[in-house]
């Protein structure tokens, strides 16, 4: 099954559709701490760094994009307008912090439905990546759960972090670096960055 409505886009004026570089979020337990189907607008809180690194990110000529599993909608714990109303406090937020979102994509449905688009399938991010004529080899995805990384390196990316609770020691997974904080994110880039200049 394919999704019908998945990829509700909210690009602001101006942002051209060509982009040379993608920085992938997972929503929850990435940007906001996830509370297990967030449905209310006060249920949000902000995952600590996460303004800073999309400051960073953007100063590196990234755009960002949130892909986004939603199967509470399916599941009937919030409607499709609830997620959206989150979804615009969030965004806000992040231009209230001197950050644009280019893009939400979602899939609202649930494990039983077989759709493409949700993640570990790779159709979030392969929508992404044709809508703005970007190679997936120049992206970043970050993620907090393994299907977060499978599905980004389904879709080509290759450059994955994985974001664990820090009481949490799995040690690794296939195809990411696994962190405890968004700080070590960037303090990681920055070091490749350097490498890669000498």
């Amino acid at each position: 099954m394919k999704c019908t409505a998945p990829f509700q886009t909210t690009i602001p004026e101006g942002v051209k559709s060509e982009m040379s570089k993608i920085l992938f979020l997972d929503r929850d337990g990435v940007v906001n701490i996830d509370k297990h189907f967030v449905s209310r607008v006060e249920d949000i809180v902000f995952v600590e760094g996460i303004f800073q690194l999309c400051k960073y990110f953007e100063e590196h000529d990234y755009q960002i994009v949130i892909a986004t599993n939603q199967s509470g909608i399916a599941r009937g714990l919030f409607s499709e307008q609830e997620f959206q109303a989150i979804m615009s406090f969030i965004l806000e937020e992040f231009r209230r912090h001197g950050i644009v979102v280019l893009a939400c994509f979602h899939c609202p449905h649930g494990l039983e439905d077989n759709c493409t688009c949700r993640k570990p399938m790779p159709g979030l991010f392969t929508q992404a990546l044709r809508q703005f004529n970007t190679e997936a080899e120049n992206c970043i995805s970050i993620g907090d759960r393994e299907r977060d990384i499978e599905a980004a390196l389904a879709a080509g990316i290759s450059q994955n972090y994985l974001l664990q609770d820090p009481q949490m020691n799995t040690g690794h997974f296939f195809g990411s670096i696994v962190v405890k904080s968004l700080d070590e994110i960037v303090q990681i880039h920055q070091r490749l960055s350097l490498e890669a200049q000498n």
